[in-house]
């Protein structure tokens, strides 16, 4: 008889276990997943450094929590504006951020990042632009854990007007 309510016990506990799920998720206080036809990105908010990532075709293993990949092609949502656009991306960040933009026309791009007195910390990307969605990564690690703004100033070629438009970032460690 207690063999019987070993086998019936050993049964219930089985049926409760479930299979590793093969889709990424993630498991944070906030975060996502995102992907097309040819990419993905997941990130959660808080991330801790890791040891080693291993990856095999499609597949990506990470030590700890679950880390973005080094690339974002056609995520950002570049969304208009008042005058173009300017995304950052993740906020808060903790290695790297995406700055992307869009313009209405062709200029000269410059983001440059300040501390929260309004002191000039670096610049960050100078360039002429010519049309498209622009996505570029910064290196947050050179900064000290804090609140910054990502200030684009944009001079038009067709009008030499100025526009500028500001976010805020803060790095987390």
């Amino acid at each position: 008889m207690k063999k019987l309510y070993f086998a019936f016990a050993i049964t219930l506990v089985s049926l409760g276990l479930n299979a590793q799920m093969l889709t990424p998720q993630v498991i944070a206080s906030t975060g996502g997943y995102s992907s097309n036809a040819t990419n993905s990105l997941s990130y959660t908010v808080g991330e801790m450094t890791m040891v080693q990532t291993f990856s095999a075709g499609g597949n990506i293993l990470t030590q700890g929590f679950q880390q973005p990949n080094d690339e974002v092609l056609g995520i950002l949502d570049v969304t208009q504006d008042d005058y173009g656009s300017f995304v950052v991306y993740p906020n808060p960040a903790v290695d790297n951020a995406w700055l992307g933009f869009t313009l209405p026309e062709a200029g000269k791009v410059t983001i440059m990042m300040y501390d929260v007195l309004g002191q000039k910390v670096s610049d960050i990307y100078t360039a002429n632009y010519e049309s498209g969605k622009i996505v570029t990564q910064a290196n947050t690690t050179l900064y000290a854990a804090g609140v910054y703004f990502m200030t684009m100033t944009f001079v038009s070629s067709v009008d030499n007007k100025t526009h500028i438009t500001t976010k805020k970032i803060q790095i987390i460690r």
